[in-house]
């Protein structure tokens, strides 16, 4: 296929946003920590690629054994979110998928059984310009995402869930920058907790067919218990460099405003590109539930030895992931700003 051909393909997927509708409430929040927007969201516009009065009317607004890990054990490749790192094909599957969650026909009892088990599903591998995540949703439930971007360019939050149109989000609006948004959802959503697509995503602004490097996210949650900011925060990973040939390992630490019934953490080897960094699965555990108000501290046997899950040495930067679920559905996906060095 010619380079134009491919560009006139991903331009046909990519201009399906239509409608605006304005969410119940937005905002966004500053934290001592980092100089953050403090722009007047209360006019964030959600898209939704389908009926504009049903909108309007609804909205003023691949596995591993060592542990469940939450991508889709079990769940049938139906399921699976597309585990792609280079940006053009990221960007192309991600509203694909978006679309074809629109159509689909699953057992969602099933899929939210194995959410509520394994929590948030994240893909094995990801370009942090373009990826999704597998995870409840329910109409009026507020979702929060903390993100940087540094460069201009068209980025767009969606969620999509069988029978309703897909929702998005124009997080570019606010400037460069980092920001923390959150964002209440439409009522046509559903009233009942159901597993839904979130994708994030930060393309050119020329074509909207290619990934942008300058995007980070840093946290993104949905659910009562997910707000507050964002309730899981102060991510640590140290020390910056672990030489493994020496014994060296790595602590986490992170904290978290609400209770959750469980989370996980998890290793991401990261490397730069132009179409955005590079991210992919090293290894990971679950450490049980925390309370509200807590700081969790990897114990002396949880520290991270540098090693994948075959204990073979993978060196290069790495990144803290951390996962936390509730057993009524609420949830929050955070990477630490802090890299690990593993020689």
């Amino acid at each position: 296929m010619t380079t134009r051909k491919w560009h006139r393909g991903l331009c046909v997927i990519i201009s399906l946003a239509l409608c605006a509708l304005t969410p119940t409430s937005a905002w966004a929040q500053s934290q001592p920590q980092y100089p953050l927007s403090t722009t007047d969201t209360s006019n964030a516009v959600a898209q939704s690629t389908g009926a504009l009065t049903q909108a309007s009317a609804a909205g003023k607004g691949q596995s591993h054994d060592s542990y469940d890990d939450g991508r889709g054990k079990g769940g049938g490749s139906n399921w699976l979110i597309p585990a792609l790192i280079v940006g053009a094909v990221a960007l192309f599957a991600i509203n694909k998928h978006l679309n074809t969650e629109k159509t689909e026909q699953r057992d969602e009892h099933e899929g939210m059984q194995q959410l509520l088990r394994d929590g948030p599903q994240m893909p094995t591998q990801f370009n942090s310009s373009a990826f999704g995540i597998r995870a409840p949703v329910r109409s009026g439930w507020p979702i929060v995402v903390d993100y940087a971007q540094h460069k201009p360019g068209r980025v767009l939050l969606r969620i999509s869930v069988p029978g309703a149109e897909i929702v998005t989000y124009r997080l570019d609006q606010f400037g460069l920058g980092r920001h923390l948004l959150r964002f209440d959802l439409p009522p046509f959503l559903g009233d009942s907790v159901r597993p839904a697509v979130f994708a994030l995503t930060a393309a050119d602004e020329q074509t909207g067919t290619e990934t942008i490097e300058g995007f980070t996210v840093y946290g993104i949650g949905c659910g009562p218990r997910a707000v507050g900011s964002i309730a899981v925060d102060q991510l640590e990973f140290n020390p910056g460099e672990v030489r493994v040939q020496n014994g060296d390992t790595a602590s986490f630490a992170f904290h978290s405003k609400s209770d959750f019934d469980n989370s996980a953490v998890e290793y991401l080897r990261i490397t730069q590109s132009p179409d955005g960094a590079r991210k992919r699965y090293v290894n990971g555990q679950r450490i049980g539930s925390v309370q509200r108000g807590s700081r969790v501290e990897s114990a002396p046997t949880q520290r991270w030895n540098g090693q994948d899950e075959q204990a073979r040495t993978s060196r290069g930067r790495h990144q803290l992931q951390v996962r936390v679920w509730d057993d009524g559905g609420d949830w929050i996906g955070a990477w630490s700003d802090s890299l690990v060095q593993v020689r």
